[in-house]
């Protein structure tokens, strides 16, 4: 704020005696004002304006008192009368622009800067307060000029030089904002705005820790601070964090923002918080019922929760504000295919890239939906989009180029496993037929299987993940491979037990099981170390493998690479049966260990888990309980594995319920041998 102090001058007569009085009494308010005394220096001006009514100095600085002690209405009437009385007074109309920009009112305050500015140029304040005006009316590129203009006048004038770093970071420039941000904060630590803009400017930049902290800094000099808090959890959520506190607080201080609630529900829903989420999109469809974002979240909540019918509803709803909204279409695909509508599914993912060719999400779950139909070629080529899809792990960055499956020519070529341990398994089932059509290759797998992988292909080079690899021309991640490998259904088969143990161990635990007496050696996974909502559906309890674990002469053998101690005995205790482990077997860390294991056994019954998957690539028979899905390829076994057999539920069941049809099979078993 700009202070005028200019006295009046005296006059003779009896309005002089009355314009003497006023100046008299505003000689002793003054230094009040600049001592800090406010309540006193308000009463002299008051005391003032009382002898002379439209006094324009005692006007204007009981207007500025006003400004300081935040009464901003009050202050532009008073200072707006003191302009009224005299328009040649630049501090008048400087400070007027400033109550009126605080009051929201920016044309307004544009006009009174742009007056003060024509009556005293320079005026570094008045370009400041012009600067706050124009970009509050989004004019971001003049309001730039008006705080360099400031500068030019006053180098040192920390709060413009904030300013003008916070309009540039508006305008995309980051790292011209930064450092005028840091040395206006290195000089007025206090400037909150200013600080605010650092941390956004910073994770422009990709500083996202520096950043974070920044913003927390913010908020820890103003918990108050919505866009702080806003910006903290948009951050926080982009790098996969827990956002979940800072939306928390964002609402309490803005509690209608419908995007807000939005994104809060997408930190809720990837935290698996499934209900919570469901609210918090409906609050923002409430707040904002044309907002097609929250609606297809919305909906993609109702499916999780295992209503199909209503998100495909609420897709609609979606799609009916915004028809070319791919998202909305890709979610309703996924709303259709659960309620059993396969070509309608497949209808709204093409619908989807139609509109966004870009969108992977829905052409992975269209290569999906075709995989399961045993559409291979169409499959493979929509599966190659799996990476870009949010729903794997991100596709390994390389300098060298992708491998297209054109003539190799001599090029060395390096096969990368991909996502978790049952997939590299899976895919891996291709291994010996790449080998044999593409030459000697370079083999990037888990760093536990690597011993293992070795000892299978022992004519070429097996190793952990590298860096950057030297040594190869080319690659190809395994899930690749089908494309190349399988393009049909009667391409699809792999050799059985293709992944060897090593023969010491494995006679180790030959002796081990040996011991457990006659009958068979069974080994049983029913469940996920990582168990979301989406996922629960295809895992079990223990307790509901008891009709099978109860069986007459069956040695059950975890196979639980999590351990489950307390699960484990509690279902001994209640049944009174034995689950087999071994405390010297780690099976998460020694896969050797629990490869030897695994070849000793008479049958493997489990979920969808890696530990079926490494059983088959064993040649193990396993038994697999589950629904039909798209790794059988449209076929009733699963080819990458010959010594795998599926049990489905009946009738659609819970895959617990093919624990039944698992139990019968082991009767039939049983009466075949005998």
């Amino acid at each position: 704020m700009n202070r005028n102090q200019r006295r009046a001058g005296g006059a003779t007569g009896k309005a002089g005696t009355a314009t003497g009085d006023a100046a008299a009494l505003l000689g002793r308010a003054v230094p009040l004002h600049q001592a800090g005394r406010l309540a006193d220096a308000e009463a002299l001006y008051r005391e003032a304006l009382a002898v002379q009514p439209r006094q324009p100095d005692a006007l204007h600085l009981l207007g500025m008192i006003a400004c300081q002690t935040g009464r901003y209405a009050e202050a532009a009437d008073l200072i707006g009368q003191a302009v009224a009385a005299n328009r040649n007074v630049p501090d008048y109309h400087a400070n007027l622009a400033f109550a009126l920009q605080a009051l929201g009112r920016s044309a307004e305050a544009e006009r009174a800067a742009r007056n003060a500015l024509r009556l005293r140029s320079p005026f570094p304040e008045a370009a400041n307060t012009l600067g706050n005006a124009l970009n509050a009316q989004g004019k971001a590129e003049p309001a730039a000029d008006a705080y360099r203009a400031a500068l030019r006048a006053r180098p040192d004038y920390a709060e413009a030089e904030g300013n003008l770093g916070t309009v540039l970071r508006s305008l995309g420039r980051a790292a011209e904002a930064e450092p005028l941000l840091r040395h206006a904060l290195a000089s007025q630590p206090g400037l909150i705005e200013a600080r605010a803009a650092l941390g956004l400017a910073l994770l422009d930049l990709g500083h996202s820790d520096e950043g974070e902290a920044t913003l927390r800094a913010v908020l820890v000099q103003r918990p108050d601070h919505a866009g702080a808090a806003l910006a903290l959890a948009g951050a926080r959520q982009r790098r996969g964090a827990d956002a979940i506190p800072a939306y928390r607080r964002f609402l309490t201080l803005e509690p209608a923002d419908a995007e807000a609630w939005n994104g809060f529900g997408l930190a809720l829903q990837a935290a698996d918080r499934i209900a919570p989420a469901a609210d918090a999109f409906a609050h923002a469809v409430r707040l904002a019922p044309t907002m097609a974002e929250a609606l297809t979240n919305l909906g993609t909540i109702r499916r999780l929760q295992g209503r199909p019918a209503e998100s495909a509803a609420v897709q609609r709803r979606a799609l009916d504000l915004r028809p070319d909204y791919a998202a909305a279409h890709t979610n309703l695909g996924l709303a259709l295919q659960d309620l059993g509508d396969d070509a309608a599914a497949e209808q709204s993912f093409t619908r989807a890239l139609e509109f966004d060719p870009a969108q992977a999400l829905a052409r992975f779950n269209r290569a999906i939906l075709r995989l399961r139909q045993g559409r291979l070629t169409e499959g493979w080529g929509d599966y190659a989009a799996r990476f870009e899809s949010g729903r794997l792990r991100p596709k390994r960055p390389f300098t060298i180029p992708e491998w297209q499956g054109d003539d190799l020519g001599g090029r060395r070529l390096l096969l990368w496993a991909e996502q978790g341990l049952g997939d590299e398994l899976m895919f891996g089932a291709l291994l010996p037929q790449a080998i044999a059509r593409f030459g000697p290759l370079i083999v990037e797998c888990e760093p536990r299987l690597v011993s293992l992988m070795q000892r299978s292909f022992p004519g070429i080079t097996v190793r952990a993940p590298s860096r950057r690899p030297d040594d190869a021309d080319c690659h190809l991640p395994f899930g690749s491979l089908p494309r190349l490998l399988w393009p049909r259904i009667a391409d699809a088969t792999a050799p059985a037990g293709w992944l060897q143990p090593d023969p010491a161990r494995r006679a180790d635990w030959r002796a081990r099981l040996d011991a457990l007496g006659p009958g068979l050696a069974v080994g049983i996974a029913w469940t996920s170390q990582r168990i979301t909502t989406e996922r629960r559906a295809s895992y079990t309890e223990l307790d509901e493998w008891a009709p099978l674990l109860r069986s007459p002469g069956l040695h059950a053998v975890s196979l639980q690479y999590d351990g489950r101690e307390e699960e484990i005995a509690a279902v001994e205790q209640r049944f009174g049966l034995r689950i087999h482990r071994w405390n010297d077997l780690d099976q998460k860390a020694d896969l050797e260990g629990t490869a030897a294991l695994m070849a000793n056994l008479d049958l493997a019954v489990t979920v969808a888990s890696s530990a079926g998957e490494m059983a088959a690539a064993l040649g193990v028979p396993v038994w697999r309980l589950g629904r039909p899905d798209w790794t059988q390829l449209g076929t009733a076994v699963r080819p990458w594995f010959p010594t795998m057999r599926c049990v489905h539920p009946q009738d659609g069941g819970a895959v617990g319920d093919a624990i039944s049809v698992a139990f019968q099979h082991l009767v039939d078993l049983r009466e075949g041998e005998m």
